[in-house]
């Protein structure tokens, strides 16, 4: 191909069918709206290149480097983008759709409205990257780097982030429903606003985290560490908490609706007027803990340690303390009910609470 042959398809609005660009460089030029169906542009240098409704069917980008270019409303399909190079480049509207972009770096791009659609994503880096109103949808997104990455208003589905790098990642209204954070370190993070329903934090460090107004519906928090969290109005709604340490947390007005706590350490936080009807508390220490204005219906605290909670304003009504130190510093509104506790039924329930059921149902035929 001669240069001439480069400047007229470059200035050309149609289709380009099966053409080799290796060899060939792009940097710094303008792109028009074309089609480019199945032409090789391996290791082809694009950087600072300019794209304007450019599509991409089927090409190959193997090594290509796009950094510093500006891609606006670009449409890649089914393409080969690996080990491809978007360094600062700056993305509108560009959608990846049944692409392979493993090992891509996106490092530091500015990213609005952009789509990955299914394809493969794993071990690209997104380290400094800004993407707002992203979606990353049924992608194969793993062992991505997410370093000091900030992210807002984007949707991640079916991710597993247990191997990927999270250091300063930022979060603000971000959708990771159903993804993986089991054993992560996230102390300290923001991950404000997000919604990781049915999402898995078993064992994770989310001490310091800001939580505000996220929700864990039907999440796994079970052994998480979550002391000192900010989780202000955030939903735990039928979310497993169970032995988490979640001491000192700020969760003020935050929903518990079904959660099971059972074990954990709430010894220190503030709960006032969050609502816990028919939550499971069974065993948790709660030492000093702030329940003002909770909503506590039907919530079972069999065995729990209430030493110290303040129940000001606080509903209890059917409230299960059963075989537990309950000793607050100031009473709630509605009855607590011991459900006729006694010295000999703790000791034995503590054992095999099972048996204990069986043998009170035959004494009552």
């Amino acid at each position: 191909m001669s240069p001439d042959e480069l400047d007229a398809i470059l200035s050309y609005d149609g289709e380009v069918l099966q053409e080799s660009f290796v060899g060939w460089s792009f940097a710094g030029r303008s792109v028009p709206a074309s089609t480019f169906f199945e032409c090789d542009f391996n290791g082809v240098d694009l950087s600072g290149v300019r794209m304007d409704g450019t599509t991409f069917l089927q090409c190959r980008f193997v090594g290509a480097r796009f950094a510093g270019g500006t891609l606006k409303a670009a449409k890649f399909v089914d393409c080969d983008l690996s080990r491809a190079r978007f360094d600062e480049a700056e993305l509108s509207e560009t959608s990846f759709l049944k692409c392979n972009l493993a090992e891509a770096r996106f490092d530091r791009v500015s990213a609005d409205s952009m789509t990955i659609v299914t394809g493969q994503v794993t071990g690209a880096s997104f380290a400094g990257a800004r993407l707002m109103r992203c979606a990353i949808l049924e992608a194969e997104f793993r062992k991505c780097d997410l370093t000091e990455a900030d992210l807002e208003r984007v949707m991640v589905t079916g991710t597993d982030l247990r191997e990927c790098p999270l250091a300063g990642i930022r979060l603000d209204t971000v959708m990771l429903m159903e993804a993986q954070f089991d054993g992560l370190d996230l102390s300290g993070l923001t991950l404000a606003r997000c919604n990781f329903m049915k999402s898995s934090f078993v064992g994770t460090n989310l001490s310091g985290t800001e939580l505000t107004q996220s929700n864990f519906q039907d999440a796994v928090l079970s052994g998480a560490t979550l002391s000192g969290a900010q989780a202000p109005m955030s939903l735990f709604i039928k979310a497993d908490l169970t032995r988490a340490v979640m001491s000192d947390m700020n969760l003020t007005y935050a929903i518990f609706d079904g959660a099971a706590l059972d074990g954990a350490v709430l010894d220190g936080a503030v709960l006032d007027g969050c609502r816990m009807e028919l939550a499971q508390l069974k065993s948790v220490s709660a030492r000093g803990t702030r329940f003002r204005g909770a909503d506590l219906t039907n919530a079972d605290t069999s065995y729990a340690d209430l030493t110290g909670v303040d129940l000001s304003g606080a509903n209890v009504y059917r409230l299960n303390v059963h075989g537990a130190t309950f000793e607050p510093i100031a009473h709630g509104n509605g009855r607590a009910t011991m459900l006729g506790t006694d010295r000999d039924r703790e000791i034995a329930e503590l054992y095999d609470p099972i048996a204990v059921d069986r043998r009170l149902r035959q004494q009552q035929r």
